[in-house]
Formats: C-alpha cells, sequence, structure tokens
C-alpha cells in the first residue's frame, strides 16, 4: 500500500463571523462563512472547496481515463453543483452533480458515445474524492459530447 500526506495549514481568530486562512502547498486564500449563510462571504468557504476538490479530482480522473482509452484529441469543460441540505440542525452536502462537456473531433464522436457509460464510471471509481465521499454525498454525472 502507498500512502501520501496532504497537508494545509488553517488560521483562523475569533468567532463565526470572522475570517481565516487557509494555506496549502501551493494554494492560499482566505476563508468565511459564505454571505448566503450569513458570513462574511470572504474568500473561499469549506462548501465551496468541497465541490472544487470532487470536481477538479473527477475532471482529471475523466481526462486520464479518456485518454487510456485512446481519447487522446479532447478537450473538458465541467460545472459542478453541490447541494447542501439542513436538516435536523446540521448542514450536510447531499448531492455533487458534475457536468462535462467533452469536446471530441467528428471522426471519434460516435465511437466516445456509444462507449462514455462505462468510461465515466471508470472515471469515477479512480477518482479519490469520489471514493473519500462515496456512501455519504450522492454523485452525479450529466455528461455532453460536443
Amino acid at each position: 500500500m502507498v500512502k501520501h500526506d496532504f497537508k494545509v495549514e488553517t488560521k483562523w481568530q475569533g468567532g463565526r463571523d470572522k475570517v481565516g486562512t487557509v494555506k496549502g502547498d501551493i494554494i492560499e486564500s482566505q476563508i468565511s462563512i459564505p454571505s448566503s449563510l450569513g458570513g462574511k462571504g470572504i474568500g473561499t468557504n469549506p462548501d465551496e472547496m468541497l465541490v472544487s476538490a470532487a470536481s477538479s479530482c473527477y475532471i482529471i480522473s475523466l481526462a486520464a481515463t479518456l485518454e487510456r482509452a485512446g481519447y487522446t484529441d479532447i478537450q473538458i469543460h465541467q460545472q459542478s453543483i453541490g447541494t447542501a441540505s439542513f436538516e435536523n440542525g446540521k448542514f450536510q452536502m447531499e448531492r455533487i452533480t458534475h457536468y462535462p462537456e467533452i469536446h471530441v473531433n467528428e471522426a471519434n464522436k460516435e465511437n466516445l458515445e456509444k462507449r462514455l457509460s462505462k468510461l465515466l464510471e471508470i472515471a469515477d471509481r479512480n477518482c479519490m474524492i469520489s471514493n473519500s465521499i462515496r456512501n455519504n454525498v450522492e454523485v452525479d454525472i450529466e455528461p455532453t459530447i460536443l
């Protein structure tokens, strides 16, 4: 088994309505509660970072899966939406839906359409974030081939 540590440092001073920071090896941002939830809305927030982690992991996994399947001349543009709910006094991310638009050359379009369902499943299985949140957050994929 291979293990890898991913380290981040977070800092916060004060109560709920303050602003903190999160810093990793590359990323550095202010963090706060989103304004839509009554917070400062400065910088990013854990909810956005969770959806960003799921989205970036899935798009990288999808690109690698498509490459291994022989589709090298592709472009992927993806939007992802995280839906959270407040129930029994707690917030929980209940669903993340990815909407990848996969641009391929016309010669490969029909072949990819036939294989896409299986390739999407492989990409999801190979995504570390999907694997980490599975059984807690539903992950849906709604692709478009262009």
